[in-house]
């Protein structure tokens, strides 16, 4: 048998002489909340549930000079729940962000990572995840148990990639552009799983604005059969800060979506936010119009109010 491997890696090598200057950083947040859901299987709940205005996770990002105005930098993320103790992935070690590469210079950023897509990047901060909170005002699907929308993926939400690589330029003014190609690592079929996006963000204040596009090509080595089909999502969103309001809105369509082919949709977000001194009042709205043949349609109000204790700790209602 023979076999030819080639490879081109970037690491960092704790074994290594020190000869140049580092930094470490560890960063965290802890989550917790009681919460009542008047609907789970025809019944209410009410119980202690994590992370459910942000993700509690614990993280470690570091640094290193290589000289010649060059540095090495690396992030790894691991999540748990607060309530439990437990990590919230036991298959993932680091299951959020995890990578390692060259931070972004005059010509941009180039590091190999499982990190998130450009529509993530550029359309976030316009969307009512993290300001609603994860489980309340995400627009990555709005599925809910048993709803078939959850099959809706447009990545705004937590989504990353693994084994991806992502470029991001430099800002041009107030225009910046990324691009990322997702590695499907699929045996004898190096097109099978793979994914490629694109995207945009143009901020000149008081106006932001994103753009993004993604294709993800089925994991099957037959590639896409019968059932399933390519999945293609477009999404663009807009901003402008009032002073003291600020109003966001964002379009996203999904055609054949997580790969499940007819699974079309559109998704609609609007939100407004309003600071009241060291307090935050948010409201927002979501609509997803599913296409034939499943035709599902889901609304989504959402209120928020949160009240800052200090820059780090605050306390919220939903």
């Amino acid at each position: 048998m023979n076999r030819k491997l080639a490879a081109l890696a970037v690491a960092t090598c704790a074994a290594a002489p020190v000869l140049a200057q580092r930094s470490i950083t560890l960063y965290d947040i802890a989550d917790i909340g009681m919460v009542r859901n008047s609907n789970v299987s025809g019944r209410s709940r009410l119980g202690m549930d994590r992370g459910h205005f942000q993700t509690s996770h614990i993280g470690f990002r570091g640094t290193e000079d290589l000289g010649d105005g060059m540095r090495a930098i690396f992030t790894l993320e691991r999540g748990f729940n607060l309530d439990t103790g437990a990590p919230s992935s036991t298959s993932v070690f680091f299951n959020r962000q995890a990578f390692v590469g060259l931070p972004p210079n005059a010509a941009g950023t180039l590091p190999p990572r499982r990190q998130w897509t450009p529509i993530y990047d550029n359309l976030i901060l316009l969307s009512g995840d993290p300001t609603f909170g994860v489980g309340g005002g995400s627009v990555d699907g709005i599925g809910g148990p048993g709803s078939t929308a959850a099959r809706f993926g447009n990545t705004i939400g937590g989504t990353r990639i693994a084994n991806s690589i992502k470029y991001t330029s430099p800002t041009w003014g107030d225009f910046r552009v990324n691009a990322m190609v997702g590695l499907g690592e699929v045996t004898r079929a190096s097109s099978a799983g793979q994914l490629h996006s694109i995207g945009a963000a143009y901020k000149p204040e008081p106006l932001s604005a994103g753009l993004g596009y993604l294709t993800r090509n089925c994991a099957g080595t037959t590639g896409c059969t019968a059932a399933p089909a390519q999945d293609k999502v477009l999404a663009i969103g807009a901003g402008y800060d009032f002073d003291p309001a600020k109003l966001f809105g964002i379009d996203t369509n999904e055609k054949n979506g997580k790969t499940v082919r007819g699974a079309d949709a559109n998704v609609y977000h609007q939100m407004v936010q309003v600071p009241a001194g060291a307090a935050l009042l948010a409201a927002g709205s979501q609509r997803l119009d599913g296409k034939p043949p499943d035709n599902e349609d889901i609304r989504q109000l959402n209120l928020l109010a949160l009240y800052y204790l200090t820059k780090r700790t605050c306390f919220y209602t939903s």
